[in-house]
């Protein structure tokens, strides 16, 4: 059987101006250094401001469905988040995350492989960013947000540096299995095995698997949002709101649709606009295991 492809689509660019006003949000105020200093400044702040979460995806889902998914196109991700503070899932997000990298003169690139989660299909489920400096690539994957872009060298264990927001690497026969927590459960890793076969891909292989959640999807039925704080992480899914304080504790209150809007807006930074326009979660619908 002959394997179908998905139809190219141009690789997306970065007007400068956008370029710029990204980084100010950000908080850089010149473009970085085209080094591991740099790369590092970039990371921190981009994993500390741009959460990860399925708003505009919600919204999506309520309306006519008639467009494609948002957040495909990186402009229009960017300037979702410069007017509201939203982020996306993975695919939408690293998209923006490379060509970002892309238009800064870093040599970025997709790739894709699988994370290891109950419940959820396995085989290209999961878009992240490496970027190669002197030969060494460095994961720069804005879902697991690690504030410091962890090294890839064959056989090597490597580490981000410990602290809530740490991610590891473990070497295995393919390559790598990288080990992160997410926010709302702190006792189970969360595994990622970059596919080799899926290194590199391009920005038609992002919009091919991102549309594919339309169907198969952890994201699409109720809010799900995260946002990495240098000190702390904050979650909400559905009704339920998670911290992770410092020292890793991990704390969960039940939250009324008044609260929740409430905190949306003066905690993750979203506007009023953009929360007010969020439909009801779908009762029974499907979330993260744990949610």
């Amino acid at each position: 059987m002959t394997r179908e492809m998905p139809i190219a689509s141009p690789e997306p660019t970065l007007v400068p101006a956008l370029v710029e006003r990204v980084l100010a949000k950000l908080g850089l105020r010149q473009r970085p250094t085209l080094d591991l200093i740099g790369l590092n400044h970039v990371y921190e702040a981009f994993s500390g401001n741009v959460p990860f979460d399925n708003v505009q995806k919600r919204i999506w889902f309520a309306g006519p469905q008639t467009t494609p998914l948002p957040g495909g196109d990186p402009n229009e991700f960017f300037n979702n988040w410069l007017q509201h503070g939203t982020g996306g899932t993975c695919w939408p997000l690293n998209g923006a995350m490379y060509t970002l990298m892309h238009a800064l003169g870093f040599h970025a690139r997709r790739i894709v492989g699988s994370v290891i989660v109950e419940g959820y299909p396995q085989g290209a489920n999961h878009g992240s960013v490496l970027v190669t400096l002197d030969g060494i690539s460095y994961l720069v994957d804005a879902w697991m947000a690690s504030f410091k872009v962890l090294p890839l060298v064959p056989g090597r264990p490597a580490s981000t540096g410990g602290g809530i927001h740490d991610i590891r690497a473990v070497p295995t026969e393919n390559g790598f299995e990288i080990i992160s927590y997410v926010g709302f459960n702190r006792a189970l890793p969360l595994p990622f095995r970059p596919e080799p076969e899926h290194d590199p891909v391009d920005h038609s292989f992002f919009l091919a698997r991102a549309d594919r959640t339309r169907a198969v999807g952890f994201f699409n039925d109720a809010l799900f949002i995260t946002r990495h704080f240098r000190d702390s992480i904050l979650t909400i899914g559905r009704k339920s709101k998670f911290r992770v304080a410092a020292d890793g504790t991990l704390t969960k209150t039940e939250v009324s649709e008044v609260e929740r809007r409430t905190t949306l807006i003066e905690e993750f930074g979203l506007s009023e606009e953009i929360v007010q326009a969020l439909p009801h979660d779908l009762a029974g619908g499907v979330a993260p295991p744990g949610l």
